[in-house]
């Protein structure tokens, strides 16, 4: 926990000079080097030269450092922290430092006026308020935000903080009154809550989970949304601490996106991203201000929370017809629709990854085949399951190779081009369905077109990995793609896939002008 600071942020860096010891090393503000001159860098040893454990001495080390440039400048945190959250009239009109000359425990009431807010107290300010009082003011202050049980009736209990919510609106005045409410109906539980450990909170971890190393080998796209959903998770339980974090929350979050006509699978994403943070803090989120190092989290409150009856059930895509295929490809569309649609039901490719290919993605292998590689550099679902080659079987007509993207479909900022591509042929699967309850019928369906035709080849029958690694799918069975790639070592070879998709029938393309 640290309050708040102006100085430069510190960083860890391995000095290979000083032995290979980790340093906490930071630039000297201007104020500082003034007073101080000498080198403008400032760097402590944390003695260790593990990164992990260097990483737990790191914020207790920048604290010395910036207690010694509070001292040399003759700096005040704890005024500062107060000035920054004052309010003169809630003091009588007094500024910080007076008002506690004036009482004979005015450092604890000033903390108390700064807290107090019309829905309760600011326990978050409070937490970082407790780090400059000595362990009388702290147990004062403690009674005053933490209250014995009140011993009259619920009535005149509710009527009491009706009274004095009333008041502190009055005092803070109109402003606040025009707060939007909170997203929960549950409201933020961890704002009523004392953070006595000093665990981060959700928000206050979530850019060190980011940084972690297990984003390496996972999409863009669900590194970017990853801080969508935890963040819409922590408006709806609150921002709470990691470790109160309960079991119930999880059953709260996935009840309010029910509530808001969330699908079931959307909702499993947003519990599962927060999950799997709280399974990275028990390994990763080390109290390094504890008498001895340990971890603020031991176990997930998450693990066996099911997700089943929450949301609308997913509602699988359907492949289309024989005489739907041939009415889709009948149409009149743009030659660039055509030809995106031709890859779609003959390679098996996802709609995203089509739209984005490049010329350069295009090659012919030592065999004369050709194909388009997604093994490197290719925006796909997941890095380790769908980066692959792509075989391409005879019937599908491609234009004269050239330079740049094959389509010209609009990229938006998450990098991918779906959604562009999506609005453009979406209209031609509508006038493909047979009736207003036929709506499972979109472009993604010609994968499980090409999945099913592949399915019904003899002579010999194609098997179940083989077809997985041509549509780039991560299971086989029960058994992942990533089980497969230790035992193939690489991608299988284009001419195996080539054999596949070569046989399978594509009559809805013949006759094309």
């Amino acid at each position: 926990m640290t309050s708040i600071s102006r100085y430069p942020v510190t960083r860890l860096v391995k000095i290979t000079s000083k032995g290979g010891y980790y340093y906490v090393q930071v630039t000297k503000p201007a104020d500082v080097f003034k007073v101080t001159g000498g080198n403008r860098t400032v760097r402590k040893s944390t003695r260790s030269r593990d990164r992990k454990q260097a990483e737990r001495v790191w914020r207790s080390i920048e604290r010395e450092i910036y207690d010694e440039w509070d001292k040399l400048l003759e700096r005040d945190p704890f005024l500062e922290l107060l000035q920054t959250n004052w309010k003169p009239e809630k003091a009588g009109g007094l500024e910080p430092q007076a008002f506690i000359q004036k009482w004979d425990d005015g450092r604890v009431l000033a903390c108390q006026i700064v807290c107090m807010a019309p829905d309760g107290w600011n326990l978050s300010l409070a937490n970082k308020l407790f780090r400059f009082l000595n362990y009388h003011e702290a147990l004062d202050f403690r009674s005053r935000i933490t209250a014995p049980p009140n011993p009259y009736p619920t009535t005149m209990q509710n009527q009491a903080a009706a009274e004095l919510k009333e008041f502190l609106e009055t005092i803070d005045g109109s402003e606040n009154n025009s707060l939007p409410e909170p997203r929960s109906k549950v409201g933020s539980e961890a704002e009523q809550r004392v953070n006595l450990t000093g665990c981060p909170t959700i928000l206050e971890v979530l850019p060190a989970y980011l940084k972690d190393r297990r984003w390496a080998g996972l999409s863009r796209k669900e590194h970017q949304y990853a801080s969508s959903y935890i963040t819409t998770c922590a408006e709806i339980i609150g921002d709470k601490p990691l470790d109160q974090i309960l079991a119930r929350d999880a059953k709260i979050i996935m009840e309010t996106l029910s509530d808001e006509g969330l699908a079931n699978s959307t909702i499993k994403t947003y519990k599962r991203h927060l999950s799997t943070m709280l399974n990275w803090a028990i390994t990763d989120l080390v109290d390094s201000n504890a008498q001895m190092p340990k971890p603020f989290l031991t176990a997930n409150p998450f693990v066996g929370i099911s997700a089943k009856g929450y949301g609308i059930a997913k509602r699988s895509y359907e492949a289309l017809s024989t005489e739907q295929l041939h009415r889709l490809f009948s149409l009149d569309m743009p030659d660039e629709h055509w030809l995106l649609l031709s890859i779609l039901i003959t390679t098996g490719m996802r709609l995203d990854e089509a739209a984005l290919l490049t010329w350069s993605q295009y090659k012919i292998d030592r065999n004369g085949l050709r194909y388009f590689d997604l093994s490197t550099g290719a925006v796909v679902k997941n890095d380790k399951f769908s980066a692959r080659t792509v075989a391409i079987p005879d019937c599908l007509e491609l234009p004269e190779p050239s330079t740049g993207r094959i389509f010209s479909f609009k990229i938006e900022n998450d990098g991918k081009s779906s959604k562009s591509a999506s609005r453009a042929v979406s209209p031609y699967f509508h006038a493909v369905r047979d009736n207003e309850n036929d709506d499972r019928k979109v472009a993604h369906s010609l994968r499980h077109n090409l999945t099913g035709l592949m399915a019904n080849l003899t002579d010999p029958v194609p098997s179940g990995a083989h077809m997985d690694w041509i549509t780039g799918h991560d299971m086989e069975g029960n058994v992942r793609q990533s089980e497969r790639t230790r035992t193939y070592l690489q991608d299988i070879d284009v001419t195996i896939k080539y054999s596949i998709v070569n046989r399978v029938q594509h009559p809805w393309l013949q006759g094309r002008a």
